[in-house]
């Protein structure tokens, strides 16, 4: 008798304990950022309680709005820990859904996939004494534990992502209704909870869409311009609610440069150690990508990488001036970016692995390719775990 694969297994079980764990972990945390236990544990969270509920500035975004009901019912602090914490497990459950939404064969591969999900959020950079000596700033993070709008933007991002994806996709002959609506909401509630994603999509979808246009799929011209325009109305929404977020944003800053959006590369001349940032922080991600490089053509992958490359450069280009010029809100998009890079470039590690096609001739090298992907996941996860236990204790998150 065949076995059913997806059988309910003890892996699963451990699996869903880790999650539990973690966020029992993450719970303790944002309770003690939320209250600010013993005048430490400063961050993002602590700006969400103490708004009062008649002055909510940020109730036209997610977390606002909840932090707002939470207030009401008198359980702000416990209650946005909860809610923040159950918010990690299941960005764990939307990375296992997307690595298995990039595996190309149909082998049971179900541990690898659940054990890279949980791990996920501890795939940043790399501490190296005397090279590049820092977990946060001025660096290349993927993931952000002290920011709930951060949060709730990668949960839903990520199915954005794969929705979009699949829209362009099967986008030959005819636009999917479903992939189109699928598309539109989750991008919107991608940017209700921090626009910076959304941004990195449509400026990657208009490229690409650009490009496509001038490369013959085998559809006549004006075919292929129609579909497009289709699948970028479906952007529009959440391009409309970024344009009135901004509005609120800088209501009642006068009509000044302060609060403005300027282009500035001063992101990229100021930013110190800026080789050991980008060498440290995506290492695992530069290797399989450069690997892999040729499959940068297939329209899943290429949708990623332009989306890594538009939060690059929205971090690069764009800057605000005046009140907010310290905020460092264009970084986001390079940290939204940067966090899909890793995690389809741990997808394509697997599919890699599972193709025994892949560098057939070259045992040696396949041999290296993957000792060397394993020691920098492990440096990768080994130095963002310190950091975690380090902002555990109370450390400040920027350092």
């Amino acid at each position: 008798m065949t076995e059913n694969k997806y059988s309910f297994r003890i892996t699963d079980i451990l699996y869903l304990a880790g999650i539990a764990a973690l966020v029992a972990a993450c719970y303790r945390l944002f309770y003690r950022m939320a209250i600010e236990y013993q005048g430490r544990y400063i961050s993002d969270v602590v700006y969400y309680v103490n708004l009062p509920t008649a002055a909510n500035k940020e109730r036209y975004r997610i977390i606002g709005f909840v932090f707002d009901l939470l207030y009401r019912l008198g359980i702000r602090s416990r209650g946005m820990a909860a809610y923040l914490a159950l918010t990690i497990g299941l960005i764990v459950l939307a990375n296992f859904i997307y690595l298995k939404f990039f595996r190309e064969d149909d082998r049971e591969d179900r541990i690898i996939l659940q054990a890279a999900s949980l791990l996920m959020p501890f795939m940043g950079p790399i501490y190296v004494p005397g090279f590049h000596e820092y977990y946060y700033e001025k660096s290349f993070q993927t993931f952000a534990w002290h920011s709930p709008t951060e949060q709730s933007m990668i949960l839903f991002s990520i199915f954005a992502m794969m929705c979009f994806i699949k829209m362009y996709e099967e986008s030959g002959e005819k636009v999917s209704v479903k992939w189109w609506l699928l598309t539109m909401i989750t991008s919107l509630l991608s940017a209700l909870g921090k626009p910076a994603f959304a941004i990195d999509l449509i400026l990657a979808m208009i490229l690409m869409f650009l490009i496509d246009l001038f490369n013959d799929d085998g559809n006549p011209f004006l075919k292929r311009l129609g579909n497009r325009i289709i699948m970028g109305i479906s952007l529009i929404p959440t391009g409309l609610y970024m344009l009135l977020e901004m509005k609120l944003d800088f209501e009642g800053q006068g009509e000044s440069h302060s609060g403005s959006v300027v282009m500035s590369m001063k992101s990229v001349i100021e930013y110190d150690g800026l080789f050991a940032a980008i060498v440290c922080g995506l290492a695992f991600p530069i290797i399989v990508w450069a690997v892999n490089f040729r499959r940068i053509k297939e329209k899943r992958y290429k949708t990623v990488f332009m989306v890594f490359l538009m939060g690059i450069a929205q971090w690069a280009f764009l800057a605000e001036e005046g009140p907010r010029a310290g905020h460092g809100n264009f970084t986001w998009g390079r940290q939204a970016g940067c966090y899909f890079l890793f995690l389809t470039s741990v997808a394509m590690a697997v599919n890699n692995w599972y193709d025994k096609d892949f560098m057939a001739g070259r045992p040696v090298a396949r041999k290296i390719y993957f000792a060397g992907l394993m020691i920098l996941l492990a440096l990768h996860i080994f130095s963002q775990l310190r950091y975690f236990y380090v902002i555990s204790q109370g450390h400040i998150y920027y350092f």
